[in-house]
Parts: C-alpha cells; structure tokens; sequence
C-alpha cells in the first residue's frame, strides 16, 4: 500500500491517556504546559474551607503566614488581593500577592516590592496603607488595611452623582496623589479603578504598582 514501506516495524501507540511525546503539527510539552491556565491556589484553599465549614461544620481556616484567608476580594492584571483576619493584631486586612501567571516573573516581585517601599513612605488619610510585607513560600504578600467600600469606578456607576459629589471624592484622589508627589512619587496609573471609596465616606488611592520616583526638587 502507497505511504507504508514493507518490513518496516510497527509503530508503538501510546497508552490511553498518556500524551504522545511528540507528533508532527504538535506543540512541545513545555510549551503546552505553559499554556495551561494558572492555578490560583490561594483562591482554591480558602474555597475549600469554606466548603468543609458548610458541609461538615468546622475546618482548619486557609492561612497565609500568620492570617487566616476570608477570601478573594478584587485582582487585576499584576496582582490578587485577599481579605484576611490578623489573630495577633484582631483586624482585618487586605493581602496583595502576585497573579498566579506572574509568580515566575522576577520584574514583577520587583515591582510588587517596590510598591509596598512606595506606600510606606506615604502617610496621608487618602492613600491605603501598607501595615508590613512578607514572603510565604517564595510568594511576597503585601499586608495592608482593610478598607470597607467599592471602588471610585463602582460608586460612580451606583447611582447618578451630582458635580458637587463627583468633585468633593476626586478632591480627595488629588490629595492622595499631590501627597505622594510630595515625597517624589509619580503614580502613572490613576483611574477609577485605583481609588476606593470607604463607607465612611473618604477615598483611597491604592495600586502603586507602576509609581516612579522622582528627583525632589530643593
């Protein structure tokens, strides 16, 4: 027959349910795996808590480090952050960690460390606060206060706003940001997005993830 050479020997198949090692037209494995989309394992140990709390009544809270994990509270495209109980301190807080896609990335450790350095220098009522950074695993986890609200994006799509509302939050925004001016910060990536608006009614700047500093003049 046209295509199979006689006495050649047969090939072996491979098992069912083992991936060939290589066919032609395929991607290499490594490539394959990196493809596969990132596990959020944070996410999934803090869900699987609160699945044996409701079937069985009691389970061994998730934790990162020394805070129990309530769970996911926002991500964006560098970072998660999770809500999360301080035992020791009797608080909740926010954890910032990498996206799981980006946790082999070094110039994103860099940055995310470079953002706590920033938010530590800062101590003004309209930018978040950084409480502490630590490294759990290799993972560095940005541990910052809580703030019970929505984003500036969210309260402006609440309800309509009059300009007197819209102005007094942004007048706020402006604070934090001229703040960080202040000690030679350049944000690069306000939006309403990084701001949030707190139940008692003041406003956040948060995400300091792209600031430079610059020169501070004499």
């Amino acid at each position: 027959m046209p295509g199979a050479a006689l006495g050649s020997p047969p090939q072996a198949m491979p098992e069912r349910g083992d991936p060939p090692d290589a066919l032609p037209g395929d991607r290499p494995a490594d490539e394959l795996r990196a493809a596969r989309p990132a596990v959020d394992r944070l996410g999934m140990e803090a869900a699987r808590e609160r699945a044996q709390r409701a079937l069985f009544g009691t389970a061994a809270p998730a934790r990162l480090g020394r805070y129990v994990l309530l769970g996911p509270s926002g991500d964006g495209g560098m970072g998660i952050v999770y809500a999360a109980y301080d035992p020791e301190l009797q608080r909740k807080v926010a954890l910032k960690v990498l996206h799981p896609r980006r946790r082999q990335d070094d110039r994103a450790h860099e940055r995310l460390i470079a953002e706590a350095q920033t938010l530590a220098r800062l101590d003004h009522p309209n930018v978040v606060r950084v409480h502490d950074v630590i490294t759990q695993s290799d993972q560095v986890v940005i541990v910052m206060e809580w703030v019970d609200g929505i984003t500036l994006a969210s309260w402006e799509r609440e309800r309509p706003r009059s300009w007197r509302e819209v102005v007094t939050v942004y007048a706020q925004a402006a604070q934090g940001l001229a703040a960080a001016h202040g000690v030679g910060v350049v944000h690069r990536d306000f939006k309403p997005t990084n701001a949030i608006v707190g139940r008692d009614g003041r406003v956040r700047v948060l995400d300091f993830g792209l600031a430079r500093s610059t020169p501070r003049r004499a």
